[in-house]
């Protein structure tokens, strides 16, 4: 993520301990980025200082050109919708590396910080058509990535304790995320489906193993998972043996709707 310097000493009236600070962790920050490590901390300590010098009694001596990846703006919400995505996406690094009960608040951060980018985008009124076509300049593209966290968020709670109600979560989430933003690959969406599938299986009682099997062989053509198939054979052969039900079955993930969804982000915000 290329990114120009910036010295905010040079451009703001204001305190220079704090402009100097606020250069100096952003220096920081864009080092991390440069050397791929994480660099939460640092990111976080700039953003506080810099929604501090953003308040709309700063004034500037001259205008500050902030550059991402080949495009610029003089706007400064420019500066922060990139600062939020670093942020979101460290959160999200970190919370993978952690253990499930570890994990809960950095998966929240994730989402909280894309949330934030939309709250961003809704009062960014700086009219630029060089940047008006970015993934980052677009709302979708960020209820995107807070739905995928929202869905790894209660991916983690299934890790920690494996049901139906987390899983059958996760992947709603993630299939709202796909229709929402279409543009990247959702890798795990055919893995958490089937997870689902099987975890509706369990809770149906034995009398109705056509129905389990019948779940089963759609989770089989899902994704390739040692327990989906030991299970599957398990009730096809007990369906064979002793039940012998028709295998078929009108049973279906419901879809969430795209309220139901947003206060799915808001729950997991608060």
């Amino acid at each position: 993520m290329n990114t120009n310097t910036v010295y905010f000493e040079r451009h703001v009236k204001s305190d220079s301990r704090k402009l100097i600070r606020a250069s100096e962790l952003r220096r920081k920050l864009v080092q991390s980025v440069t050397h791929g490590k994480n660099g939460y901390d640092t990111c976080y300590s700039y953003y506080r200082v810099l929604n501090d010098i953003m308040r709309t009694e700063t004034r500037l001596k001259t205008p500050i050109l902030f550059e991402w990846n080949g495009y610029n703006s003089t706007c400064w919400k420019f500066e922060k919708l990139h600062i939020l995505q670093m942020l979101s996406h460290w959160s999200h690094e970190v919370a993978v590396e952690k253990s499930p009960k570890e994990a809960k608040e950095w998966f929240s951060k994730a989402v909280v910080f894309e949330t934030e980018m939309v709250k961003c985008l809704n009062s960014y009124k700086w009219n630029d058509p060089s940047i008006s076509l970015l993934p980052i300049m677009n709302q979708r593209f960020h209820l995107s990535n807070a739905f995928l966290y929202a869905s790894d968020y209660y991916f983690n709670m299934y890790n920690f304790k494996a049901s139906l109600v987390p899983v059958k979560k996760s992947y709603q989430l993630l299939e709202i995320a796909s229709r929402v933003w279409k543009k990247r690959e959702y890798d795990q969406l055919n893995r958490r489906k089937a997870l689902c599938l099987k975890h509706m299986a369990e809770e149906l009682e034995d009398d109705k193993c056509g129905e389990r099997v019948a779940l089963m062989e759609e989770a089989m053509q899902l994704c390739e998972d040692d327990d989906i198939k030991e299970k599957y054979d398990l009730w096809k052969q007990q369906n064979e043996s002793v039940y012998y039900n028709q295998v078929s079955t009108d049973r279906t993930i419901s879809y969430l709707s795209l309220h139901d969804s947003i206060q799915s982000l808001c729950s997991i915000s608060t």
